[in-house]
């Protein structure tokens, strides 16, 4: 059963589940699911806490001890599980051992980084399905961060102005810790309601932050500005521009393979299952496709090399120029501007 953290509250209310697998790359969802959980379960009589880390990788024999022992002052226990980025077969096995042995006096709150979809066809990802409810805690992209603010500005009897909310999509993108901290120091002003943009921008100061692969998905949508942007705030941020050039490479390598393999008469569905291409971004591959040609696409590849040039030869300006030049040449089929 897949629940996400805004259907938390209303899942508890009817009791925990024996397992609760947490997994994702958002802090601030990831630590606040937990603390829910954590006191649901006190107010269930959990009040023995065992904390399980990941990071030499976990000691199963310490804690299967844990699990089977009983304290004299506990009858109910919680063990807090960290799983590491890989689990091998040892791992995996163990895993599904322990679930096996779930019962109700033994609550079992597992966390974990993002999963791609091959982690989530394993045995014992599916296990952890079977257990309990998984909850998937991903930074909403900027489609959802406006309802995401929305819903925490109400939470705190608080309510914005469509352009003053808009204005805070753009000023915490990336960073819901923040956006959560300054929502915090808006409701002890007193502010009136509903916020208005002069207001905010009197009282807020932005932190966005960006990762590298989010620079990906608005250039293939053509939304040059969006990606202009990222990429600026990504240089800001210390990003190497090396690092883009890599995953851009492999972004571009795609593009060609598959303008190849269609040139070569075969279906759009069958060049991505060969190339391996996730289901969940062969949309965005398509519309990159429907809108750059083989030449443009070269063209870009070889603004790319360009970049890759300029980083071998310790020139980051001129490589980060390169790489403003190929997010604006994502737009359409026309010729990209060439830097002098």
């Amino acid at each position: 059963m897949r629940l996400y953290p805004e259907q938390l509250s209303k899942h508890l209310q009817a009791g925990l589940a024996p397992c609760y697998f947490i997994y994702g790359d958002e802090p601030l969802l990831r630590q606040e699911a937990l603390d829910q959980l954590r006191r649901a379960a006190r107010a269930q009589g959990f009040d023995e806490r065992y904390r399980f880390d990941a990071d030499d990788g976990p000691d199963w024999d310490a804690i299967f001890d844990a699990s089977q022992s009983m304290s004299l002052f506990s009858s109910r226990q919680i063990i807090e599980l960290a799983l590491p980025e890989k689990l091998d077969k040892t791992a995996s096995d163990r895993l599904r051992e322990l679930l096996a042995q779930s019962h109700s006096d033994l609550l079992l709150l597992i966390s974990g980084p993002r999963l791609n979809q091959q982690q989530q066809k394993t045995a014992w990802y599916k296990a952890l399905a079977a257990a309990g409810p998984v909850i998937p805690v991903f930074t909403p992209d900027a489609r959802h961060l406006a309802r995401w603010l929305e819903l925490r500005l109400r939470q705190h009897q608080l309510a914005a102005e469509p352009d003053a909310l808009h204005w805070l999509t753009l000023a915490f993108e990336g960073n819901l810790l923040a956006a959560a901290g300054e929502i915090e120091k808006l409701a002890l002003l007193n502010l009136p309601q509903p916020l208005t943009l002069p207001a905010l921008q009197q009282h807020v100061q932005p932190h966005y932050h960006f990762n590298p692969f989010q620079l990906l998905d608005p250039l293939l949508q053509g939304k040059v500005k969006r990606g202009c942007r990222i990429l600026q705030q990504l240089r800001q941020e210390g990003v190497e521009a090396g690092m883009l050039c890599y995953l851009l490479t492999k972004e571009l390598n795609t593009l060609q393979s598959l303008h190849a393999a269609l040139a070569g008469g075969q279906s759009f569905q069958q060049a991505a299952a060969a190339l391996h291409v996730w289901s969940s971004r062969q949309p965005l591959m398509q519309a990159a496709l429907n809108r750059l040609k083989g030449p443009k696409i070269t063209a870009l590849s070889r603004m790319l090399a360009a970049a890759d040039a300029a980083m071998a030869g310790f020139d980051d300006d001129s490589a980060w120029r390169w790489l403003q030049a190929l997010c604006v040449g994502f737009f359409d089929d026309k010729e990209p501007v060439i830097l002098p």
